[in-house]
């Protein structure tokens, strides 16, 4: 793998509990660190549901392992990429590359309605 292919800038986002200013515990999304990532797009899916149309987009992040992201893990982290938030699916470490790691994601969008009846 050449580091050139790692030409993308993700920013994993990590779900946390904080206390604000009047002791109140809320939940929020916040930028944890960010790497560089190769990004292929794996699927999209459009359906329509209700006259709702719905896109399914699913995208591998290729990204070298380092001490933060061997942390990651599906429940308590997302990918923030060119403005969308992506839901992390699975982790697969590359064992015969040990230094990079291959996260795979998705987004589900909706759109407006379909006029076509």
């Amino acid at each position: 793998m050449e580091i050139g292919n790692l030409n993308q800038r993700i920013t994993i986002l990590e779900h946390r509990t904080v206390v604000d200013e009047i002791g109140n515990h809320i939940t929020k999304w916040e930028e944890t660190f960010s790497l560089w990532a190769k990004v292929t797009v794996k699927t999209v899916t459009e359906t329509t549901d209700a006259g709702v149309v719905k896109e399914a987009q699913k995208l591998e992040f290729l990204v070298r392992q380092s001490p933060a992201s061997q942390n990651i893990n599906s429940t308590n982290f997302r990918i923030l990429f060119r403005n969308n938030i992506y839901n992390i699916t699975g982790l697969i470490p590359l064992y015969d590359h040990n230094n990079y790691l291959k996260i795979e994601s998705e987004i589900r969008k909706a759109g407006v309605s379909d006029d076509f009846r």
